[in-house]
């Protein structure tokens, strides 16, 4: 694959290790990665006009995945979203489909799936 290093995919999740597993696999993939451990760390970086695509936690303490999102639609900013969770629960997906997220992918995360759908939320695939 090409280097698209100037694609930005920005990862938030409030474990470290997923962030850092997260990140580790995008920048594999030839994209540029930043991580954060919650919504309003993403919220308040200098990163988020550049972001292309983002990869969610839907669950996380203060302010989960979707309600990030709804935040950053609210200001206008429509950024394909990949959510992540480790509870696939009906709720969850129910919430996920009936928000404007481009997925939910349950973890732990497959390097090939991720690849995939952050290729067709930066328009490759």
């Amino acid at each position: 694959m090409s280097l698209h290093n100037n694609e930005l995919v920005s990862i938030v999740d409030d474990d470290s290790l997923v962030r850092a597993a997260a990140s580790s696999l995008v920048r594999s993939f030839g994209w540029e990665a930043r991580v954060f451990a919650s919504g309003a760390d993403l919220l308040a970086s200098d990163v988020l006009e550049r972001t292309r695509c983002l990869v969610c936690d839907v669950q996380m303490p203060d302010m989960d995945g979707i309600e990030l999102l709804d935040t950053l639609e609210r200001n206008g900013m429509r950024i394909p979203t990949i959510f992540i969770t480790a509870f696939a629960t009906v709720r969850i997906r129910e919430r996920v489909q009936a928000g404007a997220a481009l997925c939910m992918i349950e973890k732990p995360i497959e390097a090939s799936e991720l690849e995939k759908w952050i290729g067709r939320a930066l328009g490759y695939g």
